[in-house]
């Protein structure tokens, strides 16, 4: 018999308590701003706080909207007076404190989103709720599961990529279209050599599509912005060793080498695939 098989076989198949409530998982302390924050300093807060969402109230204190990293990013000019109000946009998903993290799952990933606003009465905000505190939850209530599954079983082999001498501006529009955070680089043999994420771009003050002050835009190599400290899995890797990196380091996904030493990239895996494993 397969050894991987046999494995599998021997651990539970309920990677996580599905009827456990949001309000066990979410984070009590999102980042909440109101509706007349210039954008600008709400572009300093997200950079220093290094959260992903941040969600916007009204003077009632009731939510009203939610940024994102992208929309930061695609603010068009350096010297704009946009406010929140100006940037926001609905939220896809908003969930209760009392929904059980089975539909709070299903409708994250029914709406293609790794974050929603946790509301309460009045529509008052209480939280947010990301993949990854799904994912800690997992880990910390089945590991023995997440041990019992390699990498290769859930990972994505079609894998959109940034080229390292490849403008910014194109792959900040691949990005977009795609609606991906971030994107692994490699070089012209197809090696992995970093990884470009909203977050890179934000913190090195990377304004896209904008002029500087001078009056003449720049538009750097990917290779000038990229996090070349990349951390990766290869296919025989048991899921728990990237989940255990998303969770303790904030990656919203993990390149697949085919071996450490060529580092030829072969497959990605992200949030959404390991919290699939628990529907």
């Amino acid at each position: 018999m397969n050894p991987t098989v046999t494995v599998r076989l021997m651990v539970s198949a309920f990677p996580i308590t599905l009827d456990s409530k949001v309000s066990s998982l979410m984070n009590r302390d999102p980042l909440i701003v109101g509706l007349d924050e210039p954008a600008t300093s709400i572009r300093t807060l997200m950079r220093k706080s290094k959260e992903r969402i941040s969600l916007v109230v009204d003077g009632k204190g009731r939510l009203v909207g939610i940024i994102t990293r992208g929309d930061i990013l695609t603010i068009t000019s350096t010297k704009s007076e946009a406010r929140a109000s100006d940037i926001m946009s609905r939220p896809p998903a908003v969930l209760s404190p009392d929904d059980t993290v089975e539909r709070a799952l299903r409708a994250m990933l029914g709406a293609d989103e790794w974050y929603a606003p946790v509301v309460g009465e009045n529509s008052v905000p209480r939280g947010v709720l990301g993949l990854e505190h799904v994912i800690r939850r997992m880990l910390d209530e089945n590991e023995e599961y997440m041990r019992g599954i390699p990498v290769r079983d859930i990972m994505s082999s079609d894998v959109v990529t940034a080229g390292v001498d490849e403008r910014v501006s194109k792959v900040w529009h691949r990005m977009v279209e795609l609606k991906y955070a971030g994107l692994p680089v490699v070089d012209g043999k197809g090696r992995l050599v970093g990884i470009i994420t909203q977050y890179d771009l934000l913190s090195r003050g990377v304004r896209l599509g904008l002029e500087s002050s001078s009056g003449i835009s720049r538009d750097p190599k990917i290779r000038e912005v990229m996090n070349p400290s990349v951390e990766f899995a290869v296919p025989d890797d048991n899921v728990d060793k990237p989940a255990e990196l998303m969770v303790s380091k904030g990656y919203g996904r993990i390149p697949v080498v085919d071996s450490p030493g060529s580092r030829r990239l072969i497959g990605i895996l992200d949030r959404e695939d390991i919290v699939r494993l628990a529907l």
